[in-house]
């Protein structure tokens, strides 16, 4: 993975800035922008440096940070240089903080970006505009991407290809416990098959052109739709002629209230 990327990612998902916003600034398509930050596409160096400013970072300073994440081993005061007049006043008197604490001898907590991180062994995974209901309704094919987020290879690995995996939020409660509305799952998309249906395990699929997230079971030829919450939503058998699979639930996540 490049070191601009690196970094890039580094500072979204630090700070919560989401792609759309920066595409939309930037004038150009979501997923141009995604593939920029994920390094599947080069891009000039006048790009790259439109995107450091509209991150707030100065390139130059955005691409030592990259650098210093990739060995693990960033400096404790250091501090970007930013790319307004705004920003560059909260920078400087970040580095004066820093080094007024240094010199008294007390210690102060290290700013998010100056963490270190190896990133060499994580994969991003993109957050897809599309929701996947849980009770029913449509799903819109879309290759929008909201934004990203990094899971470690080696988990993504144990299940598959992660170029064929994505993220989605979903709707609905009929799976709570396991599911509640507004979580964020983790697709395989390459389960896409009847015959991939592991018992009792959670998959998104399409049934009568409408999209639901429940727990299947195949016994048989007699294809079993369980939801969560199984006294409002009881278990039902589908006919498999109605019926394709979109992917397996691989993990959720959710905001803690």
């Amino acid at each position: 993975m490049e070191i601009f990327s690196i970094a890039t990612m580094h500072i979204l998902s630090t700070k919560g800035i989401k792609q759309n916003a920066i595409a939309k600034k930037l004038n150009i398509g979501p997923t141009t922008l995604n593939n920029y930050i994920n390094g599947r596409r080069q891009g000039s160096e006048a790009t790259r440096r439109r995107i450091a400013d509209q991150l707030g970072w100065n390139y130059e300073k955005l691409l030592e940070l990259g650098q210093w994440i990739l060995r693990g081993n960033p400096p404790e005061n250091f501090c970007p240089l930013f790319v307004n007049s705004t920003k560059l006043e909260l920078s400087e008197s970040m580095s004066d903080a820093t080094s007024s604490s240094q010199l008294s001898g007390t210690k102060t907590n290290r700013p998010d970006y100056a963490i270190p991180q190896n990133t060499a062994n994580f994969i991003s995974v993109p957050k897809f505009a599309a929701q996947l209901p849980v009770d029913q309704g449509s799903f819109s094919e879309t290759d929008l991407v909201e934004s990203d987020m990094m899971f470690h290879k080696n988990f993504l690995m144990k299940y598959g290809n992660p170029d064929q995996m994505a993220l989605f939020e979903v709707i609905g409660n009929s799976m709570k416990p396991f599911l509640y509305n507004g979580d964020v799952v983790l697709v395989n998309l390459s389960k896409n098959n009847i015959a991939d249906i592991i018992d009792g395990k959670a998959y998104a699929f399409r049934e009568n052109h409408t999209v639901k997230v429940k727990r299947l079971s195949l016994q048989g030829t007699t294809l079993i739709v369980t939801s969560e919450n199984s006294l409002l939503y009881p278990p039902y058998i589908v006919e498999t002629g109605n019926f394709s699979m979109i992917g397996e639930v691989l993990w959720v996540g959710h905001e803690v209230n």
